[in-house]
């Protein structure tokens, strides 16, 4: 009886620490990936963006927000296919890629700080060194050997890309060697150490590499020069929106509303704006202008389907079939 009466009084006490268990287990489940683009590496990438994500765990407790650095482009949209995780950061032209395949949702837009201005967009920066007098434009380059960061890069590549065929030039036909070294610096240093003749970057990379005194920009040549009040940096390319923060189709509403709310509470003294080199976040800009240039170009998710695989397919399945007529007939005479 003694005992069955100890029983009775602790219950409630059991009930309730069973219950703060299980809830604090449930709120500790409830994992958010995070996709991160780690262009530089998943080192820098942990160090630029790690803070923001300390800073989703703190403003909202109850869910806890991993990162996932990617290296690799093609691999993150792979993943994304197969819903490995839930919200992603990466560059314009891989977002409207998720958007088409998978119906990603851009959130927000990132506000970068560049040399203490606030940037929402960017493009491409072509250029050569100055010593070389026979490259003084982008017709110029016809016939020399060019870099680009990565061939599925954004600013690295596509952007410059579209500029290069509108004034008739053609990587494949018209450059004795492209050349994608996969880093930013590394294309400029082989264009400044004479390596290549020209090269393609981001906007606001070779003012980036001159504060920390690695580039004397009095060697630089840039081609096709554009220039905005606005935007005051190199480039030889129209401007496009900034990197998104985008949500997958099967993540939470509430959520998404959630994180969207506190990034952009986000200021540019905030520690995790300091350590992303951001001011903030603003509502997403409209990527159209990107997806119009991924059509032009030709490029995933718009490219267009090649006819000689079919042909050689073709091709093939005849030969075969010659070949298995030409033998059956041979053994039936014998």
């Amino acid at each position: 009886m003694k005992i069955i009466t100890t029983f009775n009084s602790a219950f409630p006490f059991l009930l309730i620490l069973f219950s703060s268990c299980f809830y604090s287990g449930a709120a500790w489940s409830e994992e958010v990936r995070v996709a991160v683009r780690a262009h530089s590496g998943v080192d820098r990438a942990m160090k630029k963006w790690g803070p923001t994500i300390d800073y989703l765990n703190q403003a909202l407790p109850e869910y806890q927000f991993k990162m996932l650095p990617y290296i690799s482009l093609k691999r993150q949209i792979a993943d994304a296919r197969l819903n490995k995780f839930e919200l992603i950061l990466t560059n314009p032209a891989t977002y409207v890629e998720l958007e088409v395949l998978v119906g990603a949702k851009a959130l927000l837009t990132l506000i970068n700080n560049r040399r203490g201005t606030a940037q929402t967009q960017f493009g491409s920066v072509i250029f050569t060194h100055v010593d070389n007098t026979n490259i003084l434009k982008l017709e110029d380059l016809k016939g020399k050997s060019f870099m680009g960061v990565n061939p599925i890069g954004f600013g690295g590549w596509r952007v410059g890309l579209k500029v290069l065929k509108e004034h008739g030039i053609d990587p494949d036909r018209d450059f004795t060697s492209v050349t994608f070294p996969g880093k930013q610096p590394r294309v400029v240093e082989a264009v400044l150490s004479k390596k290549v003749h020209a090269g393609m970057v981001r906007t606001d990379m070779l003012e980036r590499l001159a504060d920390k005194g690695k580039v004397d920009l009095r060697t630089v040549r840039v081609l096709n020069p554009q220039s905005t009040q606005e935007f005051p940096f190199f480039r030889s390319s129209p401007l496009y929106p900034e990197w998104p923060f985008a949500s997958l189709p099967k993540t939470d509403e509430r959520l998404v509303a959630q994180v969207k709310r506190v990034l952009k509470q986000i200021g540019k003294n905030h520690t995790a704006a300091k350590a992303g080199k951001y001011m903030g976040w603003t509502d997403a800009l409209d990527y159209e202008p990107v997806k119009k240039l991924l059509t032009d170009l030709g490029v995933e998710p718009f490219s267009k389907p090649s006819i000689m695989k079919p042909v050689l397919i073709g091709l093939l399945v005849i030969t075969l079939i010659l070949i298995a007529i030409f033998f059956s007939r041979r053994y039936s005479n014998r």
